[in-house]
Parts: C-alpha cells; structure tokens; sequence
C-alpha cells in the first residue's frame, strides 16, 4: 500500500493523467450509448442490436467495446514510465534506498489499481444499464456472463503491462508511443500474416484482443463463445507475466 500511495501522488499530480483518464471514461460511456440506436434496414434484415444490451448480454458488448481503449489506457502507461526517466525520479527512488523489486512492484500494483478501476467503470456501467434496459432482474440472468468481466480486467493488465515494457525499454514516451501502437496495429499483423493461423493467433496483442469476441459475430451465424475463460485467457495471463519480467530483467540489468 505505501508503494501504490507512493504512484498515485506521483500520477494525480500529473495533468495528462486526468485527460487520459477523463478521456477513457468519456469514449467508452459515449461509443457504449450511442451504439443501441444504430439500425440498419436492409432488404430482407431489419437490424437492431438493443437486444445485446441486455442481461446477460450486455457484458460481452460491453467489455467488447471498452477493450477498443485499452491502447488509451497503454499510451497513459507509457508516458507515465518514460516520465520516469526523464525526469529521473525513477533514479532518485534508488537513491533513496528503493531497490529493483520496488520500483517495479510499485508499477505493477499501480497497473493493476488502474486495471481494477477501469474494470469496475465498465461493471457499474453496464449494471445500471442492464437494469434500465433488460426485461428480467433475475440474478441467474444479470451474472449469467460476467465472467466478461473478469476477462475484461485481465485483458486490461495485460496491455497495460507491455505498455510498462515499451516504457521501460525505449524510454522516450514519443518512441514508446509509436512503437506501441505500431506493434499493435501494424508490426504484429504483419508478422502474424505470414504465419500459419495456429501460431499467428497466439501472437501477444492478437490473443489478448481474441479473449473476447466480437458479439456482433451471431449476426451472420458465427458461433461466439459464451465464456472467455479459455485457452486466450491463459496465455493472456502468461503473456502479462512475460511483460513484467522482461521490465524487471530491463530495470536490473540498468542498475548494474
């Protein structure tokens, strides 16, 4: 606890995390809202997706949707690590008798808060429109998914993780910025391309995006798991221990 109160002083005193963090809340609850009023008459389809804003299925269209920005939230992280270095408080915690283990269980403890408050955003949000909207309050159908949540929180860690990895390799937040979303958007799905489709899909952003399916897919007649705790789920898990290893090996070696 005296870590993370240690990281919170440091981030709430920080205007940028305020917009990042205002500007989250905002993009999610606004793209979440608007969405139910989207309909498309089409010949032979009359389109109307209010229904997957209902128990139990609002939690996979909720937590499908605020997954888009999770890359926000690893852009924040990004420039919160980097800020580290460039105005070497990160050095003056060593100074100050912190050791390797410390800096880096202060960042993840502050991943993992960040991690949980967005989590519970998305969770309160879709609880109170789920009440509004569902015809039914039965427990057995308001937690029948919310097993999406759970996967929503370790989706989010694990961007956020290799944010923290970004930021601890490259140290400069404009650098780390664009390597982060090049890899993301650009790098990994090039690489994954050339791939066989069995190891393509458990390249790390690939499987960390597939741990919750698009709902929109039982549209055209795909079938779309009604559980995401699966294999994606465990390498998620994996890949986020993998992150917070290499930052410590990073952060270690530089103190040698």
């Amino acid at each position: 606890m005296k870590l993370l109160s240690i990281e919170l002083k440091k981030i709430t005193s920080y205007p940028t995390f305020w917009v990042f963090a205002v500007l989250y809340l905002f993009m999610v609850l606004v793209v979440f809202m608007v969405i139910p009023s989207i309909k498309l008459n089409l010949p032979m389809w009359n389109l109307s997706l209010t229904s997957y804003y209902t128990f139990p299925d609002i939690w996979h269209t909720l937590t499908y949707i605020a997954g888009f920005f999770n890359l926000l939230l690893g852009v924040l992280v990004v420039i919160l690590v980097t800020n580290e270095f460039t105005f070497r408080t990160l050095r003056q915690n060593i100074i100050d008798g912190w050791t390797v283990n410390d800096v880096l269980s202060a960042k993840v403890y502050l991943l993992i808060f960040l991690s949980i408050c967005t989590t519970v955003f998305v969770f309160l949000l879709g609880l109170i429109y789920g009440l509004f909207a569902s015809p039914s309050f039965e427990a057995s159908s308001i937690f029948a998914q919310i097993s999406f949540v759970v996967a929503y929180f370790v989706q989010a860690l694990a961007y956020l993780c290799f944010a923290l990895l970004m930021g601890t390799l490259l140290k400069k937040a404009g650098i780390g910025i664009i390597f982060f979303l090049l890899y993301s958007k650009i790098i990994e799905p090039l690489i994954g391309w050339k791939l066989p489709h069995e190891i393509s899909d458990y390249l790390p952003f690939h499987n960390i995006s597939s741990l919750i399916d698009n709902p929109a897919f039982k549209l055209v007649g795909v079938d779309v798991s009604t559980s995401p705790l699966g294999i994606h789920f465990v390498f998620t898990l994996l890949y986020s221990v993998i992150f917070i290893l290499g930052s410590y090996l990073l952060l270690k070696k530089r103190d040698n």
